[in-house]
């Protein structure tokens, strides 16, 4: 498994995942004070053949992801971020 931090310090990797990983994963006051901007970016991927919304990512390492695709926060799975592709800003 990759945890979301080596993800987001890989270049090869998709640079909008990335950057969007990379402002969930700031301290929760961080999130909160920043929430007007951070909301605004939305992310997808395909996981297992579906398309999700990514809502996020954990200290654990592991990706969030949404089968609603308004769904701004919380999850539906949590997974490996090796095991997404194809990600898109809409």
């Amino acid at each position: 498994m990759t945890h979301i931090d080596n993800f987001i310090d890989d270049y090869e990797q998709d640079k909008y995942a990335r950057w969007f990983f990379m402002l969930h994963r700031l301290p929760a006051f961080m999130q909160a004070d920043f929430s007007g901007w951070i909301l605004q970016y939305r992310l997808f991927c395909n996981y297992k053949g579906k398309k999700y919304r990514c809502t996020g990512a954990s200290r654990l390492g592991d990706a969030w992801l949404a089968k609603d695709f308004k769904r701004e926060v919380g999850y539906d799975l949590r997974v490996d971020v090796d095991e997404c592709s194809n990600w898109k800003s809409s």
